[in-house]
């Protein structure tokens, strides 16, 4: 994530917040549930305002949530005092070698340079114990381009935009299965959502 974008989530961090913690998104939070262990222990990638991670620890389960956006942290901790937060950037983790169980990355790819993901995937096999399960979720689209994203006020910020194929291949060639990707259409963007577990 550059510096433009996490100053947008720095400034308007209590907006996004207010918007994004009452919306659920069950489905795909339970369709991931059913492919982890009991008492996993998660990362959740861009983690806002914290909705996901208390939502998987009324679950049982041990996660870290982590942000690039100090004042994004910030919100979160206010909403979810007793949850595990971490200001960290996605492109430097860091965390021990198989360390995690699963990994929670909804809208957290978006915010890469397109050149940067192999990388990042690669870290993010790393990281995961053997057979751990990634959920990865991106805007549908074929470029990077600047928007005007409403959550944050209109700022503009740069967004990466994938094709399915593209995600799809991005993933095996970092060493993880594709369990599952589907097209979802959302209130402002088409969405890419991959379930894969690693190799």
């Amino acid at each position: 994530m550059n510096e433009v974008t996490i100053a947008a989530f720095n400034q308007f961090a209590e907006q996004y917040a207010d918007f994004t913690f009452p919306n659920i998104l069950q489905y795909e939070l339970n369709r991931f549930i059913s492919l982890i262990p009991k008492k996993a222990k998660i990362l959740d990638l861009a983690c806002g305002s914290g909705r996901d991670v208390h939502y998987f620890m009324d679950y049982g389960y041990e996660v870290i949530g982590i942000d690039a956006s100090e004042n994004i942290i910030k919100e979160a901790k206010e909403r979810v005092p007793e949850g595990d937060f971490k200001v960290m950037h996605l492109e430097s983790l860091d965390f021990p070698k198989e360390f995690f169980d699963a990994i929670w990355a909804l809208d957290a790819i978006s915010f890469l340079k397109k050149t940067g993901l192999p990388k990042v995937l690669a870290t993010l096999h790393t990281l995961l114990k053997p057979k751990g399960i990634i959920f990865i979720s991106v805007r549908q689209g074929e470029e990077e381009k600047e928007i005007e994203y409403e959550k944050l006020g209109k700022s503009k910020i740069k967004i990466s935009f994938f094709t399915q194929k593209e995600l799809e291949r991005s993933l095996v060639n970092a060493g993880f299965e594709i369990h599952n990707s589907f097209i979802q259409k959302g209130e402002d963007f088409t969405w890419i959502n991959a379930y894969a577990k690693k190799k």
